[in-house]
């Protein structure tokens, strides 16, 4: 199984709908399907014993969600994007502001990137922010066929260079900062 994962918004879904390849959208099946235990500031709780299960059972290839890596799965792929894109495209799909700012938050401080590296096998990091979809679909799509395909030297190449931690979004933290200080 292979999770593509991110903060909402980076483009989880868009990538997955571009592969052209079947995949499980785990936000739709815990609608649909009743996968929840109640409901937070609008959001639904996942169960996410109950989507395992779900999932185990169906043995998708691909899942898809910012939750996706909590199922543990085999490799995840972390979507990641300039917290100040993704401030304006949440925007754009009509977050609130306090969706907003905890998304941002949550990708500027890797929040999705350190649990996956704490639950899953091997992890790549792929940032998402100056990449159409389809750029990112082919890259996503290389991943998959190396990793399915067991070609080791291409697959230590492509964990090499998609490896966690490349995608740094550090400057922006310390830019505002400095802008506090001198004002």
């Amino acid at each position: 199984m292979i999770a593509i994962t991110g903060t909402p918004g980076v483009g989880k879904t868009s990538v997955c709908k571009a592969l052209g390849m079947d995949f499980a959208d785990l936000n739709s099946l815990i609608a649909a399907e009743g996968f929840y235990t109640g409901v937070d500031k609008g959001s639904l709780i996942a169960d996410l014993n109950k989507l395992a299960d779900y999932v185990s059972r169906s043995e998708p290839l691909l899942i898809d969600s910012h939750l996706a890596h909590l199922l543990k799965p085999e490799i995840a792929i972390v979507l990641r994007t300039n917290p100040l894109l993704l401030a304006a495209r949440l925007k754009q799909k009509g977050f609130s502001a306090e969706k907003i700012a905890e998304n941002v938050d949550a990708e500027t401080l890797d929040v999705i990137l350190i649990e996956a590296v704490e639950l899953c096998e091997t992890v790549y990091e792929l940032d998402t922010s100056v990449k159409s979809k389809e750029e990112v679909a082919t890259l996503v799509r290389e991943i998959i066929d190396v990793e399915t395909a067991g070609e080791s030297g291409r697959k230590d190449a492509l964990r090499a260079k998609y490896k966690p931690g490349s995608v740094d979004w550090t400057f922006l933290v310390k830019a505002f900062l400095s802008k506090k200080t001198i004002s």
